[in-house]
């Protein structure tokens, strides 16, 4: 009866825009919680680290600590379980956000250059 109407039927994409989950604390949020159960001190530094940055490239970097540090408190298929839904929700930022690029994270680990 109404399909003539051309708002019906189409599905419009999802707007993640005004939505939490595109908010740079949820990802700092993450972090926490990935290293939740740890008491180290290198843990206190990665807090520190946390609190400073300010872009998802940032926490890029600080993926590589936060897996030594549950690598060496747990295993080291606990620590890619934990990174692994970590790189999903940095992913999913970047994919999302209107104001990053997926370029911005990279897509492999980095090599030294000489």
């Amino acid at each position: 009866m109404f399909s003539w109407l051309p708002w019906i039927g189409k599905s419009k994409r999802v707007q993640y825009h005004d939505t939490q989950v595109l908010e740079l604390d949820f990802l700092v949020d993450e972090f926490h919680a990935a290293m939740a159960d740890i008491q180290d001190p290198i843990r206190v530094r990665i807090h520190a680290a946390l609190l400073s940055c300010q872009s998802p490239k940032d926490l890029w970097f600080l993926r590589s600590k936060l897996f030594g540090l549950i690598s060496k408190h747990h295993c080291e298929s606990v620590a890619n379980t934990r990174i692994g839904r970590l790189d999903q929700k940095l992913r999913f930022f970047v994919d999302n956000h209107p104001d990053y690029s997926p370029d911005e994270l990279p897509s492999k680990p980095m090599t030294l250059l000489h």
